[in-house]
């Protein structure tokens, strides 16, 4: 009787012990223990949606390419009477002017079949215009009972804000710098963000 639970017993520590071995050796394979796994147990994947990564680190601000100096020689008239009224003046104002795109306009979208990150900018703007120092009075004349003032001079500057503008703003020379510009600064930002540098060709169009 004794020998027969012996063997029994025998039995059931042997059964145990292939078990465990059985299950070590199985969770070994699984994590590449002997060179190769098996795919019962699955590590879960993170799918990553790159134009979204990429737009959670983009500027929603203004972004500015490129700040310039600008001269504007204004000749203001006032008709009058030779000697009860009339102005006449000749002034030499300046402006610091920067062109920019508003960053929380960029549309961006990836391509993760081509490996390529399309970025459409908005318009380029003037973002600033800002004067410069105090306008000069080069000539001016007027009657002998209207004087002029402080007041006519920034009239006369203050007409001609638009016209700095347009003016910058139309030049393809500062648009191209500015363009080129913002396009460096993106470049930088869209490559910092995961996955990006050296995986995708980023690409720029402009809306017109």
């Amino acid at each position: 009787m004794l020998k027969k639970l012996w063997k029994v017993k025998i039995r059931l520590v042997t059964l145990i012990l292939l078990m465990v071995i059985g299950a070590g050796a199985v969770f070994m394979a699984q994590i590449g223990v002997f060179g190769f796994k098996f795919g019962f147990w699955k590590e879960p994947t993170t799918s990553v949606n790159v134009s979204v990564t990429v737009k959670k680190t983009l500027p929603i601000s203004e972004i500015n390419g490129l700040a310039v100096s600008a001269e504007k020689v204004i000749e203001s008239e006032k008709d009058g009477l030779p000697i009860i009224g009339g102005k006449k003046m000749l002034i030499v104002a300046n402006w610091r002017v920067k062109l920019g795109i508003d960053g929380s306009k960029i549309k961006m979208t990836a391509d993760d079949t081509n490996h390529t990150i399309t970025a459409e900018l908005p318009a380029l703007k003037v973002t600033s215009l800002e004067q410069v120092g105090t306008p000069h009075v080069y000539s001016q004349s007027g009657s002998l009972l209207d004087n002029y003032s402080s007041q006519d001079v920034l009239d006369a500057v203050n007409t001609k804000r638009d016209s700095v503008k347009s003016t910058v703003l139309d030049d393809k020379d500062y648009r191209q710098q500015a363009f080129d510009s913002i396009k460096n600064m993106l470049t930088s930002i869209i490559n910092a963000a995961p996955g990006v540098a050296g995986n995708y060709k980023i690409i720029y169009t402009t809306a017109q």
